[in-house]
């Protein structure tokens, strides 16, 4: 039998506004985007199908659609990379870059194959003049900005993203693998991941310092310590799955996934907790990015953004702080801050149980579900 906790905390509405956490921004288009990036606090980018291109100057309240020629050549747009204020590259299927050195106002043809039945999702640059484009079984190197293309080898069929440190030293995800490079990109060797002969579709790179980490649909959590030259399982039997995963320093990080659930770590991925998201979008999460601890976006399908400027702390994490037998259930007393996005509940339970735990305001009005599983007796927080 479950045994329900029905949690009465007097909730205001700026408190309300810090349950939220993550806020719905108006993006002003329904098509899919899959990339959003942001250069600082104010200016950030995203693009999507039907060659959307749209960017904000002020943290997301408003979003500018930026005309741009890719309808001619390519629509669905894959990515995009401020590099300053003015400089900014867009990439489509078809080796489609595009190039723009006045914020959007003008764009520039980088490179084109009309023939060519391949996508350029990834892009990576040191300054303006120094990057690579990751695109199917190819790697293009710039170091004038994009003017001129070297191209190499990429040994695999599927690629996603890539990321270098260095001038010199490089990584590039794809479905199942993760290969690096140190002699600039132009050769790649397999990393190794242990995926056990799966071929998990690894879409995004969550990289901090020397760490990184990968997971793909229905797969668990992988990292490495020293820049993809070893891994391991962090998250073993856990098929936590997700599309993008972001890191925004070596232990607080992000995953993206279907139905606008998002998941947080706080301990380098060893442990992740779910965020309170908006409940009535079903929409896929498909990219992730903070201008610093704190403050982050994410775009969706249909056109969804949402941002935080708290790093969405709504997180539910219960564990036992004693064993002390308890013979009643006891909640103590709890008045949620509303100049603080956290409180901490604690409670005793008196038999072991499955128990559901979940907060309503002074309304009546359900806000959330905090826990739904098993606990024993003792005192929980």
């Amino acid at each position: 039998m479950k045994k329900v906790i029905y949690l009465f905390i007097l909730i205001s509405i700026i408190s309300n506004q810090a349950i939220a956490q993550w806020i719905a921004q108006n993006s002003g288009t329904n098509q899919n985007l899959y990339d959003i990036e942001f250069l600082n606090d104010k200016t950030g980018w995203a693009v999507g199908d039907a060659g959307v291109v749209i960017k904000t100057t002020d943290g997301g309240n408003t979003w500018v659609n930026i005309p741009n020629p890719s309808p001619m050549y390519s629509p669905n747009l894959w990515s995009v990379l401020p590099i300053d204020s003015n400089i900014v590259f867009v990439t489509s299927g078809k080796d489609l870059i595009m190039k723009s050195t006045n914020g959007g106002l003008n764009w520039l043809i980088m490179n084109f194959c009309a023939s060519c039945n391949s996508s350029m999702p990834g892009i990576t640059f040191l300054n303006k003049d120094t990057g690579w484009f990751l695109g199917t079984n190819k790697v293009f190197r710039t170091f004038n900005g994009g003017v001129t293309l070297d191209s190499f080898y990429a040994p695999w069929f599927t690629n996603f993203e890539i990321h270098f440190k260095d001038v010199n030293t490089g990584v590039f995800c794809g479905t199942g693998r993760v290969f690096k490079s140190t002699d600039q990109g132009e050769t790649w060797f397999d990393t190794n991941v242990p995926v056990g002969g799966s071929f998990r579709e690894f879409r995004k790179l969550g990289i901090s310092n020397d760490n990184v980490w990968v997971v793909g649909s229905s797969s668990p959590v992988y990292k490495s310590t020293d820049y993809c030259d070893t891994w391991e399982i962090i998250t073993p039997g856990q098929q936590i799955g997700g599309i993008p995963i972001y890191f925004v320093n070596d232990n607080t990080g992000y995953i993206g996934r279907s139905l606008n659930n998002l998941i947080k770590t706080t301990n380098g991925g060893f442990n992740w907790y779910q965020q309170q998201t908006d409940p009535n979008s079903q929409a896929f999460i498909s990219s992730i990015s903070f201008s610093n601890d704190t403050i982050g976006w994410y775009s969706c399908a249909i056109g969804r953004i949402y941002k935080t400027t708290t790093g969405g702390q709504w997180i539910t994490n219960i564990s036992s702080i004693s064993e002390v037998l308890s013979d009643n259930f006891i909640l103590g007393q709890n008045y949620l801050n509303p100049f603080n996005s956290q409180t901490l509940i604690s409670f005793e339970i008196a038999t072991r149980g499955n128990y559901l735990l979940e907060i309503f305001d002074t309304k009546g009005s359900r806000v959330r579900e905090l826990f739904n599983g098993l606990l024993n007796r003792g005192v929980m927080k």
